[in-house]
């Protein structure tokens, strides 16, 4: 009796935790959403070609760091692949003090404060591979894998490697 209860018990809190926590978004297609630059265009996000969303946030250095290495790896695709870096929780000012830091040649987007939450964003720098359909090809929270991401876009696998996480700051809060 009470291993058939225990089974029950466990079977009922593997079942809440399911619940609770969906699949990661890489098994998923993407919501639709909207991206705003600082001259006030929205654009909503459908990708012509595959794409790379970055997200950064203002007080993560780390993800400054990333997005400089994600434009300079950029360049070897020469085009192939469009780039959306995705500033969280910035307002105006934070976006244009990460553009100015770039040179002021390369846009950075504004997102709707409820976007982290819609895509389960927690921490950044965090970074989606997205085909012209909206799914989640490859996904990287922390510190990018770079020769993955790289060998995955050589590869045009459906599936992105498993990596584990450095580097990253929880919204607002750096490790």
């Amino acid at each position: 009796m009470k291993n058939i209860l225990g089974v029950t018990v466990l079977g009922l809190l593997a079942a809440l935790f399911l619940c609770l926590f969906p699949a990661e978004a890489s098994v998923r297609k993407l919501p639709s959403f909207r991206l705003y630059t600082l001259r006030g265009e929205e654009i909503p996000f459908r990708p012509s070609s595959l794409a790379i969303l970055f997200f950064l946030d203002p007080g993560c250095f780390s993800c400054l760091a990333e997005l400089v290495q994600l434009y300079e790896r950029m360049e070897n695709l020469e085009g192939k692949v469009l780039l959306y870096p995705v500033c969280l929780r910035c307002d105006f000012r934070d976006a244009q003090r990460l553009e100015d830091s770039l040179g002021g040649k390369y846009t950075i987007y504004l997102a709707h404060p409820l976007l982290p939450a819609l895509l389960g964003i927690w921490e950044t720098p965090a970074l989606f591979l997205v085909n012209t359909e909206g799914r989640v090809l490859y996904q990287a929270r922390g510190e990018v894998a770079w020769d993955d991401l790289q060998s995955f876009l050589v590869k045009k696998n459906t599936h992105g490697p498993s990596r584990s996480k450095k580097d990253s700051c929880v919204i607002g809060l750096c490790s």
